[in-house]
């Protein structure tokens, strides 16, 4: 379970570093014949970094428990935008710094861990049931970060890839993977769906606090399921256990087919909202 997660950050880690570099060569092709107005390529270069990861940040959790692409489309836009003003700002600070008598390689690191700290505020403002919020922001810092040094020693030791594409392929894989890393630390439980569409679906409780519903705020969204309202009931953590509270007086809740309207639940004990059956599984 833990494990599929840190495979699937990897992965999207991976495809996140392509992206931005596949984007970077379009602007450097774009840019060959038609000089970009008013500002520096490298901070153009921040705003599409900015786009790429402000964009798919803060969907991760929507990617991993398979929401439907038009719950997806709207945080991402709103990352993407918000990334981009990030960008902007970061690399055009580091820009500043130049005339400073600053390094090009210390702007380079500093215009990625600044951009990475402010990635880290957004992902909590799109998401902002995301728990850690200290930590989060700080392990972002860390992942940009780590993207600058890794293209810095890309450059340092020639590699045979372009030095730019290696270090947003591995500078991405280690940001995503760290991310991964620390949410697996606070999973220690999930839910699986037994029935319906969506039978065989685990969502892994890495808040402390979940909502359960068919409305697109939720953080399980049900679909195919009669009598599930639209925020149904709530999951949270208290005391070392897991609680779960009916949130609609019209909803029925059930643990072990006993109609309840708050209740801690233990390992195995299965959950009825409407038709939805899961079940509560612990890591």
């Amino acid at each position: 379970m833990k494990s599929s997660r840190l495979a699937f950050s990897i992965a999207l880690g991976l495809t996140t570093g392509l992206l931005i570099w596949s984007l970077l060569q379009l602007l450097r092709f774009f840019a060959e014949g038609n000089p970009l107005p008013g500002m520096d390529s490298f901070i153009y270069e921040g705003a599409l970094i900015g786009l790429v990861l402000g964009g798919v940040l803060p969907v991760r959790h929507a990617l991993w428990n398979h929401h439907a692409p038009s719950l997806i489309l709207s945080p991402l836009a709103l990352g993407a935008v918000l990334g981009i003003v990030a960008g902007l700002l970061c690399f055009g600070l580091g820009q500043s710094l130049l005339g400073f008598q600053f390094s090009p390689e210390w702007v380079r690191l500093f215009s990625f861990a600044f951009l990475g700290i402010c990635l880290g505020g957004i992902i909590l403002y799109v998401h902002p049931s995301s728990d850690w919020p200290i930590t989060r922001i700080l392990l972002c810092g860390i992942g940009g970060l780590v993207i600058g040094v890794v293209i810095e020693l890309s450059v340092m030791y020639q590699l045979m890839i372009p030095w730019q594409l290696s270090g947003l392929l591995l500078g991405g894989a280690i940001w995503f993977l760290l991310l991964g890393i620390l949410e697996n630390y606070y999973v220690d439980s999930y839910l699986r769906i037994l029935t319906g569409r969506q039978e065989g679906h685990v969502y892994l409780l890495d808040q402390q606090r979940h909502s359960i519903g068919y409305g697109k705020t939720n953080d399980l969204i049900l679909t195919g399921h009669s009598e599930v309202c639209k925020v149904h009931a709530k999951v949270f953590k208290q005391d070392g256990q897991l609680h779960l509270e009916n949130e609609d007086p019209d909803g029925n809740l059930s643990v072990n087919y006993r109609f309840v309207s708050q209740q801690s639940v233990k390992k195995g004990d299965i959950i009825k909202l409407g038709s939805a059956l899961l079940q509560y599984h612990e890591v």
